[in-house]
């Protein structure tokens, strides 16, 4: 029983970590950060907290559309 449990939540996490480089992704091209800040700490802090960072990235959707905004990666 303690086997089903394990890769229970082994799979709850690589597909919680799946959806948030994703939508770390999505969040680097609507923010216009650089290539290379796919391999920043930044990066994976987003793809590590991605449902607190959606709502900033829901309302300033709302605010600037498909233009995105420009965000300092520092």
């Amino acid at each position: 029983m303690n086997h089903y449990w394990e890769k229970r939540i082994s799979v709850i996490a690589i597909i919680y970590f799946v959806i948030g480089i994703i939508f770390a992704i999505i969040f680097t091209f609507f923010y216009h950060w650089p290539t290379l800040s796919l391999f920043s700490l930044r990066f994976y802090e987003v793809a590590v907290t991605w449902p607190f960072q959606m709502f900033g990235l829901i309302s300033d959707f709302q605010y600037y559309g498909w233009a995105g905004k420009t965000l300092s990666v520092m």
